[in-house]
């Protein structure tokens, strides 16, 4: 986030009284100062989904006010599916015309953080529920059983569990989804300046990783030297020249480690079973599993 004061907020919706109404609301919840540990709000609209999903790919948002029923995206359930597949972790409420409980229902299980409806939609009551869907979203982001220790990216444990619900969201979308994985090897650590010296090198590894790949793209750290990176929404030579980048910059930063070697592998997911039995393979065996292709950069 540019500015942790502000909150980056993203407005999704096609009727224009409704969206003035929400403007007049958000600006009214800045000047009573109901936005708490923030200053302001910084907001985007939109009127199509496909707008909306380009900002997503495209900004990290704090949060998002969606209405599902857009004129490009007539199934009110695939509009919450397709933006929280690219949300990249951003808390999604949805803004409802009308009371349908089945419907809120099965959006909260889908991993919407509230279901507004319009007609009863007040200042306290929308400022209240951007907040907490702000905070719990960032409390579950810092925990530390979901993040390694030192490279801020998700633990393996953490990258096993949330891999296959955003597999399931692009998959349900059909969205192309690719898995990378990165393997550093040969890094010394036979002492204990060795082992940390190799520590600061990872993290700046996941470093390069996080300011490469889109926000969107969700990266573990698989073992001790490899990262696990599920990319969604581009083709197989996208993923690999972005991914190819990013080792690059990252054998750049090896260069005074002239033993080490790093290498990366590209794979089209076709179901999130496939994602665990790579997983559970060493870098062997998903070399000789994968049908992706496999690159030593040292080569």
């Amino acid at each position: 986030m540019a500015d942790s004061k502000n909150l980056n907020l993203l407005v999704v919706e096609d009727d224009l009284e409704d969206e003035q109404l929400l403007c007049e609301a958000l600006i009214e919840i800045e000047e009573n100062r109901q936005w708490c540990n923030w200053r302001g709000a910084s907001i985007v609209q939109v009127d199509q989904l496909a707008d909306a999903l380009d900002c997503l790919r495209q900004q990290q948002f704090d949060a998002v006010l969606l209405n599902l029923s857009l004129p490009d995206s007539p199934v009110l359930l695939d509009t919450f599916v397709e933006a929280n597949a690219c949300a990249q972790g951003a808390p999604i409420i949805v803004l409802a015309d009308e009371e349908d409980e089945n419907l809120a229902n099965r959006l909260v299980r889908s991993g919407a953080e509230d279901v507004l409806l319009k007609s009863e939609l007040e200042c306290s009551l929308l400022a209240r529920s951007i907040r907490y869907a702000v905070e719990r979203r960032r409390r579950n982001l810092a925990d530390p059983a979901l993040t390694g220790d030192l490279t801020g990216v998700l633990s393996r444990p953490a990258f096993s569990f949330v891999a296959p619900y955003c597999l399931r969201l692009a998959f349900s979308s059909h969205i192309e989804t690719h898995l990378g994985i990165l393997d550093i090897g040969d890094l010394p650590a036979a002492t204990s300046e060795d082992r940390e010296a190799r520590e600061l090198f990872l993290m700046r590894a996941a470093d390069v990783l996080q300011d490469t790949l889109p926000v969107s793209a969700l990266i573990g750290r698989l073992e001790k030297c490899s990262f696990a990176l599920i990319l969604a929404g581009m083709g197989s030579g996208d993923t690999e020249a972005l991914i190819a980048r990013a080792a690059g910059e990252i054998e750049d930063i090896l260069q005074s480690l002239v033993a080490a070697t790093v290498s990366f592998s590209v794979h089209q997911l076709a179901d999130a079973e496939s994602l665990e039995t790579i997983l559970n393979d060493g870098q062997d065996e998903r070399e000789s599993l994968w049908s992706g292709k496999t690159v030593m950069l040292a080569d």
